[in-house]
């Protein structure tokens, strides 16, 4: 089970992001794939201190020494360094440059699909996507996701405006207490288990558990139970001997998360039941589907507003405590997510917008990429 995330302020993130911005670009390496490429390097150096001059005796210019690395010890502290230690290593990456020379002999490979594509749902030609602006970084930083099982579809342009429900309820408990750090809240098309008759399912992450149950009346102990980072550990631990909730262990290896929040914008709300057609679709002929794998598929869910529709489809793949941020996806794209996200633990750079904190990195941190 992943550990818990530990909590980093803005001005930490800040920090480690410029540090980010200022590497160079990265391509892939890795040892167990045919393709393969040098790492980039960056060090954080200063510029050599010129020697004063006397006025009466003129000294020598000194030789040029090579520039110092900064070391682990010179970061502003032990926490900062550890984080600028985590940055991604080059083999998490591929483009779609390098994924279709992967492909170039599957006769099945869908990066080669003509635009528009015979074999796909297309989106209508009146979607404004953009397609041109870039999307690395357009995540603002968060912590933790609390995915809650509605098993709708579409939802009230403000899931807090929905009267009397769990997403308002825990809206209004965290604006009263404005946390440091933020929580993505979202309703989900996921259906509550038949055993829950009271309240909703709900799905945490990076911590991949299940509480299931959770009433509105319970929604200020929930809040304190398992979105203050420092109460937050060992859900597991005593899980079955909790007197408030019902904690299990997530029954997914992995879950795709598609934004179609149509009355929010039409944009997902178009783009997202296509892609759940194409992901199911996918899955099920792997047979990676829950119904196939039980506790060890891949579930695939439909939801609220994650931002960023103008980059629609919006798509997030949760695996292992990571948190990968996809837009501009299309049905075509399935595939090569299922396989190479999921399956091998790729980030696919062309489709890349951001991540969790935490998702490269045993501790935590905001995670940025600059390509």
């Amino acid at each position: 089970m992943p550990k818990p995330v530990r909590r980093i302020s803005s001005k930490l993130f800040n920090i480690i992001s410029s540090t980010f911005l200022s590497s160079r670009s990265v391509s892939l390496s890795s040892s167990s794939s045919p393709i393969s490429s040098e790492k980039s390097q960056s060090s954080l150096s200063s510029p050599p201190q010129s020697q004063p001059q006397s006025q009466s005796q003129p000294q020598p210019q000194p030789q040029p020494q090579p520039q110092p690395t900064q070391t682990v010890s010179e970061f502003p502290d032990a926490e900062t360094a550890a984080l600028l230690q985590t940055v991604p290593s080059p083999n998490e990456l591929i483009s779609f440059d390098e994924l279709q020379q992967l492909e170039k002999s599957d006769d099945d490979s869908c990066l080669n699909c003509l635009n528009p594509c015979d074999s796909h749902s297309n989106y209508p030609s009146y979607l404004k996507i953009d397609y041109e602006s870039s999307m690395h970084n357009t995540v603002k930083p968060y912590i933790k996701h609390v995915l809650i099982s509605t098993g709708k579809g579409d939802w009230e342009t403000n899931i807090e405006d929905e009267r009397d429900s769990f997403a308002a309820n825990l809206h209004k408990v965290i604006n009263n207490i404005k946390l440091n750090e933020k929580v993505i809240i979202t309703n989900s098309s996921r259906e509550n288990d038949s055993s829950s008759t009271k309240g909703n399912d709900i799905l945490i992450f990076p911590e991949n558990i299940l509480i299931k149950d959770v009433t509105t009346k319970q929604v200020t102990d929930f809040y304190k139970r398992f979105l203050i980072p420092e109460n937050a550990e060992n859900y597991l631990d005593n899980s079955y001997l909790d007197d408030n909730f019902i904690i299990e262990k997530m029954p997914y290896k992995a879950i795709i998360v598609i934004c179609s929040h149509k009355r929010r914008d039409k944009r997902c709300g178009i783009t997202g039941p296509l892609l759940k057609e194409e992901f199911d679709k996918v899955l099920k002929e792997k047979g990676l589907d829950p119904q196939t794998r039980k506790n060890d598929g891949v579930g695939v869910f439909l939801s609220s507003h994650t931002g960023g529709h103008r980059f629609a489809g919006n798509v997030i793949v949760y695996k292992e405590g990571k948190g990968i941020w996809y837009g501009r996806v299309i049905p075509c794209h399935a595939k090569s997510i299922i396989e190479h996200t999921i399956i091998e633990g790729l980030v696919i750079k062309d489709l890349y917008r951001g991540s969790m904190n935490g998702s490269f990195a045993s501790g935590c941190g905001g995670r940025n990429f600059d390509w």
